[in-house]
């Protein structure tokens, strides 16, 4: 198995990350020592590690989807062939049955250059969330500073915020002569809340997973910056597997709440078909016609429905903007 090689560029280019100076924390050095880590505890081990973005994927327990093969067939009473790898996705997950044989198998992710209010968001996920390592406040240096997604004015937070991360860096170190030398569990309360988080561990079953997705990216209304982490978990689950978590995307995506929409307002409006045609007319959605009628066959049901009642109400974080 070739070696892990971390991007580092993701990490330390991106365009809302602003890292404070080596000589306040060897950031780099920190960097080539979780790297070589990763490879001695996960790949040499035969793990396969996937980046994307700032996340890192260290470990499925699902490996090549066999243990919850094993669980689905035990489950339904399938004892001939209990290697099926679509048992679970076809016969329980379609049918919105028991999730149980992906409760227990989990993935576990290292998050580098992540600011705190995103870390706050991801751990109120506390069901199904096994593991929780982050460095403690109270021993470990925060790394830069993270502008908010809705910031217009980029440069004017760092110019604000980055310069009090580095007076309680130096204030922590012993490095300003104007101020006594505080513990860093004093100085802490005088950081900014945007600051960049040491690298830190979260592992979540994959059933947590999916109502993570849901309600971080599926559904709208989640913080920019969160829904940029959440994104780059939901793409490493693709690259370890992508037929198990599109089918996740299929039953739990952003289309669901639509179709959930759709059917009360069918429901509530009492709609013909006729009526539907013409809403679908009058928002510019259907304008297939012969000789100034509707071509029926030509006019497709799902996408009539969809694009007239099926579109979710904006969140309660929109209506405010």
């Amino acid at each position: 198995m070739d070696p892990f090689i971390l991007n580092r560029d993701a990490i330390l280019q991106h365009k809302r990350l602003t890292f404070v100076g080596e000589e306040f924390v060897p950031i780099e050095k920190h960097l080539d020592s979780i790297e070589n880590y990763i490879n001695v505890c996960f790949v040499d081990e035969g793990i396969e590690v996937i980046q994307h973005g700032r996340v890192v994927a260290l470990r499925s327990t699902d490996r090549n989807r066999l243990s919850s093969a094993f669980k689905a067939a035990l489950y339904l009473g399938k004892y001939d062939d209990m290697d099926n790898k679509k048992r679970f996705l076809t016969k329980m997950m379609a049918s919105s049955h028991s999730y149980e044989p992906i409760r227990g198998e989990s993935i576990l992710f290292l998050y580098i250059g992540v600011g705190k209010p995103v870390y706050d968001h991801l751990i109120t996920h506390s069901v199904g969330r096994y593991t929780r390592i982050a460095g403690g406040q109270r021993a470990n240096l925060p790394w830069g500073y993270e502008v908010p997604t809705e910031a217009r004015n980029k440069q004017y937070f760092v110019d604000l915020n980055l310069p009090r991360i580095e007076e309680v860096i130096q204030t922590t170190k012993g490095l300003n002569e104007d101020t006594e030398r505080e513990q860093i569990q004093a100085m802490r309360s005088s950081l900014p809340v945007g600051y960049i988080m040491p690298p830190y561990l979260l592992e979540f079953s994959e059933e947590s997973l999916v109502h993570l997705f849901e309600k971080r990216i599926f559904e709208k209304g989640a913080q920019g910056a969160t829904v940029d982490i959440v994104d780059d978990m939901w793409r490493c689950c693709i690259s370890i597997d992508s037929e198990k978590w599109q089918y996740v995307y299929d039953y739990h995506g952003p289309h669901v709440k639509g179709w959930s929409q759709a059917m009360r307002k069918l429901r509530d409006k009492d709609y013909s078909v006729g009526e539907l045609m013409d809403i679908g007319m009058e928002a510019g959605v259907l304008d297939i016609q012969v000789d100034g009628e509707y071509s029926l066959n030509d006019i497709k049901l799902y996408d009539l429905i969809m694009n007239t009642v099926g579109k979710p109400p904006k969140s309660m974080w929109e209506k405010t903007v």
